[in-house]
């Protein structure tokens, strides 16, 4: 008996993902890959170029599904190593349902949620793990996950690759204008979609990841500064979570 359900779970789990996967396909197409995509503009230095190339070759679109409720959510992320294994990190708030839900996008390759590391809908980041990406470079974690820098200088160059309206991978550069609370402002520019993208320094580290736009009201109303973008530090994210 307990064969015959654990083969029905096994069966609807995958009409479940086939449904998911060809709906997403269907709704969020995925482009095809460019001729010259990683050419860096001739304008950039060494390191800068560095810096440019390492978040282009690490980033990734997170589509998060929830079949129930009919609702769909695009995100971006990172794509990361900690011993031996692989990992995306992206924000919390775009994450619908539990791991299930998940599947990570690179042109024509894509890879399912393995596991649930970290979700923190406070501070609004996700960890979780997918198998081992052949199109994609993941960064590398530092041994000691407690020696990420928590200084950051007021107009440093800062520079994030994603996928924002469903669109990319996008580049773009942009300066860390200053902070809000435990949170850096960067001055770039972000869209829906762009959320979980990882934004790198010169030195080409990784420094926090993309959280929201700030929203500015006036006597007529709000309006979205979509160059006013709200960065969660890199020491915010629990990275211990990875030992558990």
């Amino acid at each position: 008996m307990r064969n015959l359900i654990q083969s029905a779970s096994s069966v609807i789990f995958g009409v479940i993902f086939g449904l998911f996967l060809i709906t997403i396909l269907l709704l969020h197409p995925q482009p095809e890959s460019p001729h010259s995509y990683q050419t860096v503009s001739k304008h950039y230095d060494i390191s800068q170029k560095q810096a440019i190339t390492r978040s282009v070759n690490s980033a990734v679109r997170v589509v998060s599904m929830d079949i129930i409720a009919g609702s769909i959510s695009s995100l971006s992320g990172t794509y990361f190593t900690f011993g031996g294994k692989y990992y995306i990190l992206t924000s919390a708030h775009g994450v619908l349902k539990g791991c299930e839900s998940i599947m990570v996008f690179h042109f024509e390759e894509y890879e399912q949620c393995v596991k649930m590391i970290k979700i923190d809908r406070e501070a609004d980041y996700a960890i979780f793990e997918i198998e081992e990406m052949e199109t994609r470079k993941a960064i590398k974690i530092p041994k000691a996950l407690a020696n990420w820098k928590k200084s950051y200088n007021l107009l440093d160059k800062t520079y994030y690759t994603g996928y924002p309206n469903s669109i990319g991978p996008t580049t773009w550069t942009g300066n860390i204008s200053g902070f809000t609370g435990d949170y850096l402002i960067v001055q770039s520019y972000a869209w829906s979609g762009a959320s979980g993208s990882g934004v790198f320094d010169e030195r080409g580290e990784l420094i926090g990841i993309i959280m929201a736009l700030d929203v500015g009201a006036n006597e007529y109303g709000y309006q979205v500064l979509n160059n006013f973008v709200i960065v969660v530090p890199i020491w915010q994210v629990d990275f211990d979570s990875l030992l558990e």
